[in-house]
């Protein structure tokens, strides 16, 4: 068995699975990721009755976690609550101050159901000195109900206990350890086909997408924009674009590597889950950018992102909007089934007007 250690504060979001031949290998993420909630007054019952400060705004930690761990509150103190990330419903730890973890449930259903019948809680599971919390069984009783924890059931629990999380002042104190390793390095050294299309990841890739954006730009549009459009349009201009995660990241934006060159990035694509305000049709989402470089076109990549971005949309339509005149993508974008809708915008810019035709694609539901 061979362990792979993987920071996952680079990923943003799940890949799938690592797999290796003629050996066995496990995949165990590293880090911490701050998790929040947004009502406030179930929150701020939770700190009057149960001593425990779920966050409204994501803090920074004085701690890096092996395995990953996703830090969701505090003690009001100077300790952190963690879970692991478990989809079958893994266990809850308090982080001390010293950076020492200590397992207080098996489960969130169990820690929660601990929490609201238990005003000494505290002092059964922590370490440390704790006060009593107020009994207030009515309060109690109205977040039970809120929670709706006497009709949810207990998840399966796993043979073996967890092992306790190691917590580390950095990453680079992690590394005299465990050799950690970037997502994007880890893909890189898989035996894949030539041409990979992927989640987004690396600073690598976000140069890669903004260099395809601007040469893609000056490749298309010469003759179908104002060349004071195209000018406006830089390097640098893209290259904000594609390092602004708010527009352009690993869940929204694929690239298309080209393996045998480096891991290019010869195309990209980017989704976005609800359609903008303009778009006609309801329950949209949209495919903000589609570009593959003139030299790698033909050679089916533009599907390839194309079905990516669709399968990465839970809507039943997609919309997009493509330059009028631009016969060669509208023709790409009707083989992959979409329409023009009659739809269109306008834009007025210092050398004229542009025009951008909506098209709408059915998904298929099931």
């Amino acid at each position: 068995m061979k362990t792979i250690y993987i920071d996952h504060g680079t990923m943003e979001g799940a890949f799938g699975l690592i797999f290796r031949q003629e050996e066995e290998v496990e995949v165990l993420f590293t880090g911490t990721q701050m998790l929040t909630e947004n009502n406030i007054s179930m929150v701020s019952e939770f700190s009057r009755l149960c001593g425990v400060n779920f966050f409204l705004e994501a803090p920074e930690v004085p701690f890096y976690s092996v395995p990953y761990l996703e830090v969701f509150a505090s003690d009001g103190q100077n300790g952190w609550f963690a879970k692991t990330q478990d989809t079958s419903g893994g266990p809850i730890y308090f982080v001390a101050p010293d950076r020492r973890a200590h397992l207080v449930a098996e489960d969130c259903l169990e820690w929660y159901r601990a929490m609201l019948s238990d005003p000494d809680w505290r002092r059964k599971r922590l370490p440390g000195n704790w006060s009593r919390l107020p009994e207030d069984p009515e309060g109690r009783k109205n977040l039970t109900e809120a929670l709706n924890l006497d009709h949810v059931s207990q998840p399966k629990r796993k043979s073996k206990p967890y092992p306790l999380p190691e917590l580390f002042t950095s990453r680079a104190e992690a590394e005299k350890k465990y050799p950690i390793m970037d997502i994007w390095n880890v893909l890189r050294s898989e035996k894949t086909p030539r041409f990979q299309v992927r989640s987004m990841m690396s600073p690598q890739d976000r140069e890669g997408r903004a260099i395809v954006h601007y040469q893609s730009w000056q490749e298309t549009y010469p003759g179908l924009m104002p060349e004071s459009v195209l000018a406006g349009h830089t390097l640098e201009q893209c290259r904000k674009t594609a390092n602004d995660r708010r527009f352009s990241n690993s869940t929204n934006t694929f690239v298309a590597l080209d393996r045998e060159d480096g891991d290019r990035v010869v195309g990209f694509g980017t989704l976005s889950y609800h359609a903008r305000d303009f778009v006609s049709v309801p329950e949209a989402g949209e495919i903000v950018a589609l570009y593959v470089l003139r030299e790698y076109q033909g050679l089916g990549l533009g599907r390839m992102l194309m079905e990516r971005c669709l399968a990465g949309l839970p809507r039943p339509r997609a919309a997009l909007f493509v330059l009028d005149g631009n016969e060669k993508a509208i023709g790409f974008y009707e083989h992959m089934g979409f329409r023009l809708t009659g739809h269109a915008l306008n834009y007025e810019t210092a050398g004229g007007t542009l025009r951008e035709l909506e098209m709408v694609l059915e998904q298929e539901t099931t």
